[in-house]
């Protein structure tokens, strides 16, 4: 006595692998959204580091003495 269509094997078996592939596909796209999202954090991070010390390593000598100079010529139009 037969139990069922005889294909029913068959389709049961394809539509388990098609669930297995759609859990794996989406996986995948998760897996490399977050990778996407790590390596642009990443280079933000990098990028604001990079802009600290390049901030610091400028010299900051100049830039007082610039100050000071437009700071006294602004108090001489003044007296005079």
């Amino acid at each position: 006595m037969q139990q069922g269509h005889p294909r029913h094997k068959q389709l049961r078996r394809a539509r388990h692998e098609m669930v297995m592939h759609k859990r794996y596909m989406f996986a995948k796209k998760i897996n490399k959204g977050m990778c996407s999202f790590i390596i642009g954090a990443r280079k933000a991070v990098n990028s604001v580091v990079n802009a600290t010390f390049n901030t610091v390593e400028t010299e900051s000598s100049k830039e007082k003495t610039e100050i000071k100079d437009i700071y006294s010529e602004m108090h001489k139009n003044l007296k005079d």
